[in-house]
């Protein structure tokens, strides 16, 4: 009872840590959006609440993704407690707020639908939080937030899509700049820590960027652009862990020059300083996503090629260690074979009785390691000088009736259970009758040794969409989710205390490759530890008939 008690206690903590975990993950981020609102208002173009880039958006698709849609309450109760003293009523704030809401949580859900990944490491992330996160899902914010200041009268109606062009582009902007700021400083990211050197360069470099865009915005001269060298140039030394920051500081000493009314726009109309901002902003944010994003994807690309290279060379030596290895056992494994035959045989006279059960027992090693030479030559020879297998019209019955015959000796000593179904009618099919047994006698031993209990098979034939399917069922110890792929891997074998067999883990192997080559496959139908497993063999359907007689 005490242990059960004090297991019952320890459940109840961890249950109130978690909740407290959450708890402060909410707060955290509710007063990151209030905090990000705040400052973000002094911005605003128009009625006190229209910004040409509204963080707290970013803040909150980011937020969602990374802790869930739980945080949109969060951001519900944040946004309603900055638009309840600007907003026209409290009614009417609820409504902005809601709209708030649900433009990042749309975003959210229609990037995890095309499969987003928070390291911006591919080009379809980059496209996909431009073109769903930012400008599919920002409307809904700006079409609630902008009726509902028309509907009380806040904003003539005449000034509705001027309204709703500030507010969807603010909202985009904070998606663009904030967003993958946010997701460069998440310490999942797989990118490396930065050296004070490498930090150095990047503050000086970010510092740059921020001093030549206040430069060209206090001059009317239309020369803003040319911060853009910069700005690629951060993207192309440290990926998005520059390039985020970067636009984020060019854009924001662009808004703050807007908001003065110095330089290009001092001169300009509402709708032109919009413009002139928001094109510079756009540019800005697209230029340094997509190329931080380009740059990633070939470093991937680069390390992905890398990585098989270095496979394919190592498999390579590998299966030449593997032939040679081979060839140097077969010559004294033969002299061993030949002399032991000779002593066993009585050809060099009778030998005394003690020496009958050792002889027998190095009689069967002997040949246990003549397969084991023969497994590693064809393992070897089917990758250093592949070759063409030879086919033959069959019935696949014949070849799974000789099977279960020549494993019906081992079968009666376990007083295993073999099941046999075939169907009437030939199944023809091309392949090499020998081969082809092999892999069964394989399936069907693995099948009698994998075991801890009385040995029960099905062997099973049927034909389906033109493919004839042998499948092999067992009630052995099982092979875990994550181990079936691997058992089909060259010189892999399974680790069960309960179960040890001899062999080095080629058998399943050679078999797949074996298949293979005649355009089948030998996969691990299903599988349960402790229940059983069924392997399913498929080969194609000759179009050739059989006669059934």
């Amino acid at each position: 009872m005490s242990a059960r008690n004090s297991e019952v206690e320890s459940n109840g903590q961890d249950r109130g840590v978690r909740l407290i975990r959450t708890l402060l993950q909410l707060a955290v981020v509710a007063l990151a959006y209030w905090l990000a609102a705040t400052v973000s208002l002094r911005l605003a173009l128009v009625h006190g609440q229209v910004t040409p880039i509204w963080p707290p958006t970013g803040i909150a698709l980011v937020a969602m993704l990374v802790f869930g849609r739980r945080v949109a309450l969060s951001i519900f109760v944040a946004a309603l407690a900055v638009n309840l003293p600007i907003g026209p009523s409290p009614l009417g704030a609820a409504f902005i707020a809601a709209g708030n809401t649900l433009a990042p949580l749309t975003a959210a859900a229609l990037l995890q639908r095309v499969g987003f990944r928070i390291e911006l490491d591919r080009l379809r992330d980059a496209g996909s939080i431009i073109l769903l996160g930012a400008l599919l899902a920002m409307t809904i914010s700006a079409t609630i937030g902008t009726s509902v200041l028309v509907l009380y009268g806040s904003v003539p109606a005449d000034s509705f899509w001027s309204t709703w062009a500030v507010w969807w582009t603010g909202d985009a902007m904070g998606v663009l700049l904030v967003a993958p700021l946010l997701f460069s400083l998440l310490p999942s990211m797989p990118s490396p820590a930065l050296t004070f050197r490498r930090a150095s360069e990047l503050a000086a470099l970010l510092i740059g960027i921020g001093l030549v865009t206040f430069v060209l915005f206090q001059n009317r001269l239309r020369l803003e652009y040319l911060v853009f060298p910069l700005v690629m140039l951060a993207a192309w030394r440290f990926r998005l862990r520059g390039a985020a920051p970067a636009a984020l500081i060019a854009s924001g000493v662009a808004i703050w020059t807007a908001v003065q009314g110095a330089g290009p726009f001092g001169t300009e109309t509402l709708i032109q300083k919009m413009i002139t901002l928001q094109t510079f902003n756009v540019c800005i944010a697209l230029t340094s996503l997509v190329l931080a994003a380009l740059l990633e994807a070939r470093k991937r690309t680069d390390e992905v090629t890398r990585l098989y290279v270095s496979a394919n060379a190592a498999s390579r030596t590998k299966s030449a260690f593997l032939n040679n290895a081979a060839h140097e056992l077969l010559t004294p494994l033969t002299v061993l074979a030949g002399y032991l035959a000779l002593l066993s045989g009585g050809s060099v006279g009778s030998a005394p009785e003690a020496w009958e059960a050792p002889l027998g027992i190095l009689v069967a090693k002997t040949r246990e390691m003549e397969r084991i030479v023969d497994d590693l030559l064809t393992a070897s020879q089917n990758e250093v000088i592949p070759s063409p297998p030879e086919r033959q019209l069959i019935d696949f019955r014949t070849v799974v009736e000789e099977a279960v015959e020549r494993v019906a000796p081992r079968a009666d000593l376990l007083s295993a259970e073999v099941g046999v179904s075939l169907p009437d009618d030939p199944v023809p099919v091309e392949a090499d009758p020998d081969k082809l047994g092999r892999v069964l006698d394989d399936l069907i031993n693995n099948a009698l040794t994998y075991t801890t209990r009385r040995p029960q098979l099905g062997i099973g034939l049927s034909t389906q969409s033109r493919k004839a399917i042998v499948r092999v069922e067992d009630n052995g110890v099982g092979i875990s989710e994550d181990e079936r792929e691997r058992v089909f891997d060259r010189l892999y074998r399974v680790t069960d205390p309960e179960v040890v067999v001899p062999g080095i883990g080629l058998g399943l192997y050679i078999s797949r490759q074996l298949v293979e080559g005649y355009g089948g496959s030998l996969v691990v139908e299903r599988s349960s530890p402790g229940v059983g497993s069924v392997f399913a063999l498929t080969l194609p359907v000759s179009h050739m008939g059989i006669d059934s007689a």
